[in-house]
């Protein structure tokens, strides 16, 4: 368990290690909903949340000399590499197979999700969600809300480790750190050490730690942190009745005023890399394919152009724009492929399914019913095996039928 008086003491830098990421879907959108032990996911190296507001100095005539600044809008986007982790335990497939957050991306990607026999994602609704994204590391968290999936990208390299990223906006991230106080703490204020009122952003989550770094306060139960209201000084004031456990003024035992996180973390770590699955076109005999990736993106219209308002507002964004998925596939020349060459180069559509792990278990299939690639150039290296590399883009089957892609976890 974290234990924050030791976090607060340290003298340490912080440790990228200690990044850990938590989704939740947010009943309000923009408004931040504090995550759960459930909501944590596994990550790669590599997921941040990226966030800004541009400024330049002002027109203003001033002679030769700078004199003041103005304010463009914030900007905020995020990238999530994760691994396929699927429970493979289960029996009749279940929606439990992925984690809770994991659920959440594919929705947010598509658009809908069906939870009846597994999870089954694809675009017959329009994407509808936003959530709150949390990534905590040892001595700070970060808190973003607003956020929307806007595009990802599936790898199924031969020769490597199945994985996906998840890329996507928000409306702005909040970093929140620690501070420790030994005043009574009385009423619905939390007095910290000097300089430390600054590391609480109006509008972060936030929960009381006693003496010991690791109990919580009764005026922060678990999954029920308090809203930063303002900040005068050192002088935090949180949402909420009075403070009724929070006196740090008795010797040797302070309070801390933490970030938000759940104190123990709950998620699926079985990644299914690519060893056991299979890639099969309707068209053409089993072949070795080398290496698969589909892209999707949504390219959502970011409601980021509101009078008044310096970062994303109102609806957040909008499905404004198509569902591109294209799949790039490489496969080495022989007479099969010829025969497939020769029915890509016709524009014949394609019929493709693609299944990451054991058909007869617990595992991923996704279904692109008609992909109709470009005519591909081929290229005869010195020695060895030919490859040939396939692009296309996946298209529905028929008007409004909106299968051009579906992921299924089952």
């Amino acid at each position: 368990m974290k234990n924050f008086a030791t976090l607060y003491a340290s003298a340490n830098d912080s440790s990228s290690l200690e990044q850990s990421i938590f989704i939740k879907q947010e009943v309000t959108r923009g408004t931040l909903v504090p995550p759960t032990p459930t909501d944590f996911i596994f990550t790669l190296a590599g997921g941040s949340i990226a966030y800004s507001q541009p400024i330049e100095s002002s027109p203003h005539r001033s002679g030769r000399h700078h004199n003041d600044i103005i304010k463009s809008k914030k900007e905020m986007s995020w990238t999530l590499p994760i691994f396929f982790n699927i429970d493979e335990s289960l029996g009749a497939p279940a929606s439990t197979e992925i984690d809770t957050g994991v659920r959440l991306l594919y929705k947010s990607l598509l658009g809908r999700a069906t939870l009846t026999s597994g999870a089954v994602f694809d675009s017959v609704t329009q994407p509808d969600v936003t959530f709150s994204l949390f990534e905590n590391g040892d001595k700070w968290g970060k808190q973003a809300r607003g956020c929307f999936v806007d595009g990802a990208t599936l790898t199924f390299p031969g020769d490597g480790r199945s994985q996906a990223e998840f890329r996507g906006m928000g409306a702005e991230a909040l970093l929140v750190g620690i501070g420790k106080s030994v005043t009574p703490n009385i009423t619905n204020t939390v007095t910290l050490g000097t300089g430390e009122g600054k590391r609480f952003p109006v509008g972060s989550l936030v929960m009381i730690k006693k003496a010991d770094g690791t109990t919580l306060s009764t005026d922060t139960p678990s999954g029920s942190p308090r809203t930063v209201n303002s900040v005068a000084g050192d002088v935090v004031t949180l949402s909420g009745a009075p403070l009724v456990d929070a006196d740090g003024s008795v010797a040797l035992t302070p309070v801390y005023l933490c970030y938000y996180e759940p104190a123990t973390k709950t998620a699926i770590s079985n990644p299914i890399t690519g060893l056991v699955g299979s890639f099969a076109v309707v068209s053409m005999p089993a072949q070795c394919v080398r290496s698969a990736t589909i892209t999707l993106e949504n390219g959502h219209e970011a409601v980021n152009y509101c009078f008044g308002e310096d970062a994303l507002d109102g609806s957040y964004f909008i499905a404004a724009n198509r569902l591109t998925a294209t799949l790039s596939m490489e496969i080495n020349l022989n007479d099969d492929t010829i025969e497939f060459y020769n029915s890509v180069q016709a524009f014949e559509d394609q019929d493709i399914t693609l299944i990451l792990g054991n058909a007869a278990g617990r595992h991923l299939e996704i279904a692109m019913p008609k992909v109709i690639f470009s005519v591909p150039s081929i290229s005869v290296p010195e020695t060895g095996s030919i490859p040939v590399t396939y692009e296309g883009v996946c298209y529905q089957s028929a008007l409004d039928a909106a299968d051009e892609i579906t992921v299924s976890f089952i």
